[in-house]
């Protein structure tokens, strides 16, 4: 008797990268209307307008300034929780640690800066936009009505 061989699982699908939530993030959604995943999905295939795109081009470097203070958060923490023998070299580590995620934290506080002084121009024209029952159409929407419009159609009217 041949023993069977269990299949294996099923491969996981690939997902997007995570990125650190920030705390501008619920003043971007409700200006734009979009999740920060959606508007970073429109900066990278191009349908974002000038102004949009320049708010998430400021976001991901907040994002990535984020990541590096928890990093040396996550650090300074290992550092101090009786893994290591306090010695000398554990005390120069530390301050070492201290000194990036000091440098860490100004280089986030001045890319929050960065993002907020992107988010101005945006909620300075969402409040003075005419408030009636038209609905604007989005950037996405808009894309996909060019490329409808300019894709090649099948039939011809003679």
């Amino acid at each position: 008797m041949t023993p069977r061989s269990r299949p294996s699982p099923p491969e996981p699908e690939p997902t997007a990268a995570r990125r650190a939530v920030s705390p501008p993030d619920p003043r971007i959604e409700t200006v734009t209307g979009h999740d920060v995943d959606t508007l970073w999905a429109h900066r990278d295939r191009g349908i974002l307008d000038e102004t949009h795109a320049e708010l998430v081009d400021r976001h991901r470097e907040l994002a990535q300034a984020e990541t590096g203070v928890t990093f040396y958060r996550t650090l300074l923490h290992r550092l101090s929780s009786r893994e290591f023998p306090v010695d000398a070299a554990l005390f120069e580590r530390i301050d070492r640690t201290v000194d990036h995620l000091e440098a860490a934290a100004a280089s986030r506080d001045a890319a929050m800066r960065r993002v907020l002084d992107a988010l101005e121009p945006i909620e300075a024209a969402a409040q003075s936009a005419p408030s009636g029952g038209e609905a604007q159409i989005t950037a996405a929407d808009q894309a996909a009505l060019l490329a409808i419009a300019a894709a090649p159609s099948s039939t011809s009217i003679s």
